[in-house]
Formats: C-alpha cells, sequence, structure tokens
C-alpha cells in the first residue's frame, strides 16, 4: 500500500500563506514529519494562480527533495509547471499527478511520463466530468490505459484514480467507487488503484471516522495506493490493521514495527 502525503498542498490555507511568504522552515517540517509518520510519497501541491505555480512548484521541489528520503508527487494540471519541476528534480523515483481521459491533457501530460520514467496518476474523467456508473468510469479506465500503451508506459507505472464522490452528494457514491476499483484490479493486473481519500467524507461529520472506515473497506476491494494524511493516527492504524488482517502484511511484520514504535496508538 503506497502511502502519498497530501498536507502540502496549496489548496489549504496554510500552506498557501506560507507559499506566499515562502516559509523554507515550514515546508521542509511538514516534509520531513509526513515521511516520519510513514509516507512513501510527498504529495506536492502549488497550484494557486497559474503564473505563480509555474515558478512555486519547481521552488517547491527543489527545497523539499534533498530533505526527505522518500520521492515525491508533483501535483499539477498544469503541464508547464509540471516541465519545470522536473527539470530541476533529482531523486531517482518520481509521481506525476495526474491527467484526465481528455486528448489535450494525455498529450500535455503522458510525453513528460514517458521522459522522466514516472508514475503517472491517470483519472477516470473525460469532458463530461465524472460518470456516474461502475461502466461509464471503465470506459474512461480504458481510454487511459489505451494512452499509456500509446506513449509506451509500461502499465504498472499507471495509477488509476476512479475518483471519489462525497457521499454528501450522493449516497451511493462509496459503493461506486469500490466496485470500480475492483472492475480494474480484474480487468488490469498490471495496473494499480489510488485515490484521494478525503473526499469521501467532504461536507459530512466527524470526517475523520468516515475517511478511516472507507480507507479499510477499499483495500479489501483491491486499493494500492492513498492520498491521505499520515498524521492522523487513527487513519494509520486502520490501515496497519487492515493490511495485517488482508494478508497483505507478511508475519504482521509492518503492524508490529508500528505496535513497537507507538504509532498504534492506544
Amino acid at each position: 500500500m503506497l502511502i502519498v502525503a497530501e498536507r502540502i498542498n496549496a489548496t489549504r490555507k496554510p500552506i498557501r500563506e506560507a507559499l506566499e511568504r515562502k516559509d523554507e522552515a515550514f515546508f521542509i517540517q511538514e516534509a520531513k514529519k509526513q515521511e516520519a509518520a510513514g509516507a512513501h510519497f510527498i504529495d506536492v501541491n502549488a497550484g494557486t494562480e497559474a503564473s505563480q505555480e509555474i515558478e512555486n512548484l519547481p521552488w517547491l521541489v527543489e527545497l523539499i527533495q534533498d530533505e526527505v528520503s522518500i520521492p515525491l508527487s508533483l501535483d499539477s494540471a498544469n503541464d508547464q509547471a509540471l516541465a519545470r519541476a522536473l527539470q530541476v528534480y533529482n531523486k531517482k523515483e518520481v509521481m506525476i499527478n495526474s491527467f484526465t481521459a481528455e486528448e489535450e491533457r494525455i498529450k500535455a501530460i503522458l510525453p513528460l511520463a514517458k521522459d522522466y520514467n514516472a508514475l503517472v496518476v491517470g483519472l477516470a474523467m473525460g469532458k463530461g466530468g465524472i460518470p456516474q456508473t461502475v461502466e461509464d468510469r471503465i470506459k474512461l479506465v480504458d481510454e487511459l490505459v489505451e494512452a499509456v500503451d500509446y506513449y509506451k508506459i509500461e502499465k504498472d507505472k499507471l495509477l488509476v484514480d476512479p475518483l471519489v464522490v462525497p457521499i454528501g452528494t450522493d449516497h451511493y457514491q462509496g459503493k461506486v467507487f469500490l466496485e470500480t476499483v475492483k472492475a480494474v484490479k480484474e480487468k488490469y493486473n498490471e495496473v494499480r488503484t489510488i485515490c484521494g481519500l478525503s473526499n469521501i467524507s467532504y461536507g459530512m461529520p466527524n470526517r475523520k471516522l468516515l475517511n478511516r472506515t472507507f480507507l479499510v473497506l477499499a483495500l479489501g476491494y483491491g486499493l494500492d495506493a492513498s492520498i491521505m494524511d499520515p498524521l492522523d493516527q487513527e487513519m494509520m492504524s486502520g490501515l496497519y490493521a487492515a493490511l495485517a488482517l488482508l494478508g497483505y502484511d507478511e508475519f504482521c511484520m509492518n503492524y508490529l514495527s508500528a505496535y513497537r514504535s507507538g504509532k498504534l496508538g492506544s
């Protein structure tokens, strides 16, 4: 299970304000805390205004990359910002987050993924937005897979995001997401799945309860990676427990290690 740490995201007010004042110590601390909590990738999103993002994303990448031992996920819909960030990136492994099934997004993002041998997140979304059914989302997943094939990118470099829609807007959407994950895994053995976990609870009370419960359910359906907050100890505890119970944690070593290091809470 890949944990992509979500906290460095300019949609969050503290991140946006830290970007405005170029607070290096703040961002270094955020990155290090997330790595220490168990993240495998640090997601970096500098998406304010497009012109600022072109400057801010490579600045963040250069600042953070040498302060952590894990790779970064470059989170942007701006291909110019991504290109500049990739030029200054110095780690062996990188993730690009993300592209859609729209032709212009495929042409903008996949050449970069190919050139830099990057993992790449593909969203099950097209010009018509997010489909409401499993069947229609799988049609878009087919297009994502066809696109990476066209650019001769290995299928195991693709992480499909079936897209989490808040259950507060449509109470069936949690189930639609889970069934789409299952369908992707059944149809494309090499392709991995990922999601922005916290979207499920948007607008609902006690969001953390919904988030951690949804994560455990999604693991049972075959979810491979999650963009999430690794500083949420209850979420991480549920993750370690679920991986052990589902047989994904050989000899329960990660669960035991987390217990010994105090990461499971009381």
